[in-house]
């Protein structure tokens, strides 16, 4: 498509002398747009905890969780196998530099996925509970909750004890304008259910401090227990963004037009 447009200006007979450079100049830009929207391209980050690694931080206690080498989904897990509590959690690391954290509507962000399991709890199977991908704002301070504004979406049931691993998808529409889109939720310490005056979704996407799986809805509540529960293979979904560098982009349009 890129030779055809400058084909198409070198041919167009202009007799202004200065018409065809215009043209050509204007023909670079037009190629230029259309080489960087091109060069991007669909990216997945994967946690998967494997060698012991654990790039984004996430923790269900911080300094209690256990990385299991085997029995994951498959290989390494995240494990928490005594969290007394009435809604299991899992949460990325506000503190390090990471593909879950910052700017979902500039990188692109569509898909955020996760594996979990549930080993035990005291009371029932796992059923009622629904699975929460919650996106939080801290604003820059992130042990005052008192702040923080958050987007939350309700998936379907948690794993049933005994039933294995268990596969979740979200759709992240990061490039949504709506206030609040389809399926999605909004919140603050003084209301689970919608956002504080004056905040949007973009608000939130725009600078997502953290990123939280929960067990149970932000507006239910439910007895305290023991569970036995773990996490596996935490992905994003975003959008590679190019860089427009002499020899990635500008240069690629540039060489089209040497003679």
């Amino acid at each position: 498509m890129l030779v055809a447009s400058r084909r198409t200006s070198r041919g167009s007979g202009l007799s202004n002398p200065e018409a065809p450079m215009k043209s050509q100049l204007a023909w670079i830009t037009v190629s230029l747009a259309a080489y960087l929207a091109t060069s991007a391209h669909a990216v997945t980050f994967v946690d998967d905890f494997e060698g012991g690694a654990n790039q984004a931080g996430w923790t269900f206690i911080p300094g209690g969780d256990l990385l299991e080498s085997s029995g994951g989904n498959p290989g390494w897990w995240l494990h928490q196998p005594q969290y007394d509590t009435f809604d299991p959690a899992v949460q990325s690391s506000w503190a390090n530099d990471n593909p879950f954290k910052g700017d979902y509507t500039l990188s692109g962000v569509s898909r955020i996925s996760f594996d979990l399991i549930n080993h035990h709890m005291d009371f029932g199977d796992g059923s009622g509970f629904n699975v929460v991908l919650l996106l939080r704002n801290t604003h820059g301070t992130p042990n005052d909750v008192d702040d923080d504004d958050f987007a939350y979406f309700i998936g379907p049931n948690v794993p049933l004890v005994g039933a294995g691993w268990q596969h979740y998808e979200v759709d992240v529409p990061s490039l949504s304008s709506d206030p609040v889109p389809a399926g999605w939720s909004g919140g603050w310490v003084g209301d689970c259910a919608a956002f504080r005056p004056g905040v949007t979704w973009n608000d939130v996407v725009s600078s997502v401090d953290r990123v939280e799986i929960h067990w149970l809805e932000p507006c239910n509540f439910a007895i305290f227990q023991q569970w036995n529960v773990g996490v596996d293979n935490l992905s994003v979904e975003y959008v590679d963004q190019p860089v427009a560098t002499e020899r990635g982009s500008w240069g690629a349009v540039k060489r089209l037009y040497r003679p």
